[in-house]
């Protein structure tokens, strides 16, 4: 015995919905963009900490990456 499983039975429930209101992405994109500017410009100065290199780093990208996934958001697109 084979179940049959009907393709729009998966689709059956509410709509997504954004975690944050769509009228904040632009702004948290803004405020995300500013923090990883800020961070990349600081890890382009150090230089002799390894340590502070790779922090700086790793909230640049972060920060970044958020700013292109919202600015994405505000422009309707949900990935």
């Amino acid at each position: 015995m084979t179940a049959t499983l009907d393709i729009d039975a998966l689709w059956v429930g509410a709509p997504f919905a954004p975690v944050f209101s769509p009228n904040m992405h632009p702004v948290l994109a803004l405020v995300f963009a500013s923090v990883g500017l800020v961070y990349a410009g600081k890890f382009a100065v150090t230089r002799a900490d390894l340590k502070r290199e790779v922090m700086f780093a790793g909230v640049a990208s972060a920060a970044l990456g958020l700013a292109v996934v919202l600015g994405i958001q505000a422009l309707g697109l949900y990935l």
